[in-house]
């Protein structure tokens, strides 16, 4: 434009007008949204699973062996087998990992339970060299499915049965008989695919190894046995036979195929049984054998490994049949107690050891406790073995006495600690060690005060337990006094450093499913689920647990026991400390209690002698349908071994109960109540006792409900907090950081996505958006969601709708217009300037840099147009956003 001087009469010539403008885009405004809490529950995959309820991967080894001339041990006419592509392809198929494992691999002792879950015998045998081995697995908890002809390896090993150890069995246990096609004998999760009397067939007709039903029912482990398939017309001849120890070792199945043919109606037969095989432990345990302990675990042990061995073995075999897996740890060029060798493990045990420590293997060890593991030490006795132990725990407050020795005897001076749980004394057969304690060490177990034999210590997020005696744990010297129930508590405490539920299990005085606690149905569930928990039996021990750590969830299973008028005030300061609770007990009658109150109800004044029937009042619940579908209306059993099974209750306005006495729901008579909102389940009646299968589910009832009702609890506990960006907040090139809060009992995994695109997965709760993800999008609005997601695949989301603005403002000059004359009197001027996050807008005249900054429309600054000289002037408009985009 132009400043004319008005002593001219004719209007100067024109000249080009420059307006200086940052190229820009437009971008749109977004709608504001709230954040939300959202959830999106279901499996991803069905297969791999462990139970009928869990996705899991399960790591299938087969026995790979080309030899198939038979061993010394296998006295019969066996025709062995090393074809079993077709049974590998089936469970490829299904989703297990599978692999082989040769005679070299196992003899190298690398068939663990840590690391397969089931070892396969697909119509062939071990050879001699690695027999103890593969029963060293089984004894571990390892799970073994036998195709055929491998039952001479079960008999021979005395795994199925026990009786028949050092023999190969035939004619006495087992027979081979002709057959093809089998018939279904028992609905069992292995044959939950099937009816009862549906059939199946073998590879071809033929003779296939199958047990006598009979023979088997006059052995030791009858009782743990369940026939699933007999040839057809034969009901005697147990061609399929599942074998669930009730006294150690993992879980056994016997089938009638080599692997070389599945047909098509076998298939879920075989699939399901590595489902039922794998172990779902509660701790994964080491036994150290690369330092030549003095003692080892069984007889193969010596020479090579211990001094003496088979000491240790009736130990291994009560932790197993407590839900423990348990691995021999060997020596090993590539290293022993490394790091990458102790990681899969929860707990360690160290016997007195006759080889020294490295430096490097005292930092794993202790850098492992640090982390949450819990070690066990056996020591004492020897002086430069207990040397040895004293040089690995020189980091602790724990040592070995190296003066001073106790007595033979009892040990009974105890301090309370939750290993001490249902024990009175110790008997030491043998002159036990002491230990010393000092710092936040502290004694369990002595002789008195001053003769400490067993202490303990909390060591960062681990636990160490250290025993001046490695005698009391051997032999028969385990079932003398307290002995086996101290050994099962210390695994039970040394494996629960990380444990976020507490259960307390009180066994009924008659037989019941909770006759070894940690099998009974909480357990199980718990188990299944993969959940870490610390189980107690006694209301001393679970009241000390329960205020002396810290837990989010509290599991009460009680039939007999008086224990909430010992706990209620307790338990109402945890559920307001923001706690989630399930109970199951008799006691709602036993009087007045103010967490009845609490949790919502109150005793309507009468109680059932009898199990009723329960009625599901809302069976869309997730109680009833995740993880476990339970498809039945009503629970029942046939059980009744609790003195009272249900206890009428009154519900307040803040519980609301989801199941009980009648077809629909009333404000009396619920038997599943949710309450303190939704931080606690009360069961009126004995869930426990329901442990038929109303449903045709194959799993008891109790099971599923109980594992629902946890599931339940994790899924309520399960929340994730966007803290920044919040909704509306907008970024340009760069991706924007971000900070969340989650939370969650059982919280296994965290991930953000963009406008519902690839999941980014997150190990920290602060940190920066992927910044290609972030390049890659288009301009405006972006959903934002973070995801978290407990073990079992539960999740839940929180939303924040953000801006992506990465382009400049566009700006468009309506007035003045290029070569437009003005004179004294400053120009108008219209722009129109386009952008979301507007911030500020100016512009400079001529040569000046000066900012003139404006808000609206309006005149350019008369006395900045008065200092300009009459001629061409340059008028630039700016405007930026307040993401600096200019």
């Amino acid at each position: 434009m132009k400043k004319q001087n008005r002593i001219l009469l004719t209007v100067l010539g024109l000249y080009f007008m420059v307006f200086t403008i940052i190229p820009s885009f437009l971008l749109i405004s977004p709608t504001v949204q709230a954040s939300t809490t959202s959830d999106r529950t279901g499996f991803q995959e069905l297969k791999p699973k462990t139970s009928q309820f869990i996705p899991r991967t399960i790591r299938v080894a087969f026995y790979g062996e080309l030899n198939v001339t038979r061993p010394s041990y296998d006295t019969t006419s066996s025709i062995l087998n090393s074809n079993y592509t077709a049974l590998w392809n089936v469970l490829e198929n299904a989703g297990y990992q599978v692999y082989n494992l040769t005679k070299a691999d196992v003899l190298s002792h690398k068939l663990k339970t840590a690391d397969y879950d089931v070892f396969i015998m697909a119509d062939n045998l071990p050879r001699e060299s690695i027999v103890n081995y593969v029963k060293e697995f089984w004894l571990g908890g390892g799970g073994i499915l036998s195709l055929d002809s491998a039952i001479v390896y079960l008999n021979y090993a005395g795994i199925l049965p026990p009786e028949s150890e050092g023999g190969d069995g035939e004619g006495i246990y087992w027979n081979y008989i002709s057959t093809y096609e089998q018939n279904i004998t028992m609905r069992h999760p292995i044959t939950k695919s099937y009816q009862l009397n549906d059939t199946y067939l073998t590879d071809f007709n033929a003779g296939w190894a199958s047990y006598d039903w009979t023979a088997l029912q006059g052995t030791s482990i009858a009782s743990d046995l369940v026939m699933l398939g007999s040839k057809s017309g034969s009901s005697n001849d147990a061609t399929s036979v599942a074998f669930d120890p009730s006294n150690g070792g993992g879980r056994v199945v016997q089938l009638p195929f080599s692997g070389k043919i599945i047909h098509s109606n076998t298939e879920n037969l075989a699939i399901d049984a590595i489902e039922w095989l794998c172990p779902r432990p509660k701790g994964r345990i080491l036994f150290d054998l690369s330092h030549q302990p003095f003692y080892g675990v069984d007889d193969w042990d010596e020479p090579d490994y211990a001094t003496w061995g088979e000491r240790y073995y009736l130990w291994r075999d009560n932790l197993v049949n407590r839900s423990y897996t348990f691995d021999k740890l060997y020596p090993s060029a590539t290293g022993n107690l490394t790091s990458n060798n102790l990681a899969p493990y929860d707990m360690l045990i160290l016997g007195s050891p006759t080889i020294n420590y490295t430096a490097n293997e005292i930092s794993s060890v202790m850098n492992w406790v640090n982390n949450g593991g819990g070690l066990f030490i056996l020591g004492g006795y020897y002086d430069a073995n207990s040397q040895r132990i004293n040089d690995l725990l020189s980091s602790t407050g724990l040592n070995v006495n190296l003066t001073n020795d106790g007595a033979i005897g009892m040990a009974d001076y105890k301090e309370e600690h939750p290993t001490v749980e249902g024990c009175t004394q110790l008997e030491l057969t043998v002159l036990p060690g002491l230990i010393n304690h000092t710092g936040n060490a502290f004694p369990i177990w002595g002789q008195s005060s001053k003769a400490i034999v067993i202490g303990g210590q909390e060591y960062g997020n681990g636990r160490i337990i250290l025993s001046g005696d490695m005698f009391f744990l051997r032999f028969n010297n385990i079932i003398l006094e307290d002995n086996l129930q101290f050994s099962i508590n210390v695994a039970n405490w040394l494996t629960a450093s990380q444990a976020e539920v507490l259960i307390y299990v009180h066994e009924h005085i008659s037989s019941d499913p909770n006759d070894n606690p940690y099998r009974g149905p909480v357990a199980a569930a718990l188990n299944d689920l993969g959940v870490r928990f610390y189980l107690t039996f006694e209301a001393e021990y679970f009241k000390s647990s329960l205020t002396n750590y810290s837990y989010s969830l509290v599991v009460i299973d009680n039939t007999l026991d008086n224990i909430m008028s010992w706990v209620s005030d307790d338990l109402i300061d945890f559920l307001n400390a923001g706690g989630y609770l399930i109970v199951n007990t008799w006691e709602y009658r036993s009087g007045y209690n103010e967490l009845w109150d609490y949790l919502g109800f109150s005793y309507a004044g009468n109680y059932f002698t009898t199990p009723p029937g329960i009625y599901l009042w809302d069976d869309s619940h997730k109680i009833f349908t995740e993880p476990a579908l339970f498809s039945a209306p009503t629970l029942n059993t046939s059980l009744n071994f609790a003195n009272t099974d249900y206890s009428n209750v009154t519900l307040h306005s803040n519980a609301t109960a989801i199941a009980g006495l009648t077809p629909t729901a009333q404000n009396s008579g619920g038997a599943i109540i949710l309450g303190v909102g939704g931080h606690a389940i009360v069961n009126t009646f004995h869930l426990t006792e329901y442990f038929d299968d109303t449903d045709d589910s194959t799993y008891p009832d109790a099971l599923e409900i109980w594992e629902n009702e946890i599931a339940y609890m994790l899924y309520q506990s399960l929340s994730v907090q966007i803290n920044s960006p919040l909704t509306s907040d907008a970024f340009s090139t760069g991706a924007p950081s971000y900070n969340i809060s989650t939370d969650g009992i059982f919280l296994d995994n965290t991930w953000y996505t963009l406008n519902d695109g690839t999941e980014y997965h997150v190990a920290s709760t602060t940190g920066a958006i992927n910044q290609a993800a972030w390049e890659a999008l288009p301009e405006g609005t972006v959903s934002l969601k973070f995801y978290v997601e407990d073990g079992i695949g539960q999740e839940k989301y929180q939303e924040v709708t953000i801006l992506k603005d990465s382009q400049d403002p566009t700006i468009s000059i309506v007035n003045p217009i290029d070569d437009q004359s003005f004179a004294s009197t400053a120009p108008s001027f219209i722009v129109e300037i386009l952008d979301t996050n507007l911030d500020q807008m100016w512009y400079t005249l001529g040569s000046n840099t000066t900012k003139h900054f404006f808000t609206a429309n309006g005149s350019i600054v008369q006395s900045a147009w008065d200092l300009l000289a009459p001629g061409n002037i340059p008028i630039k408009f700016y405007a930026n956003d307040t993401l600096d985009n200019l």
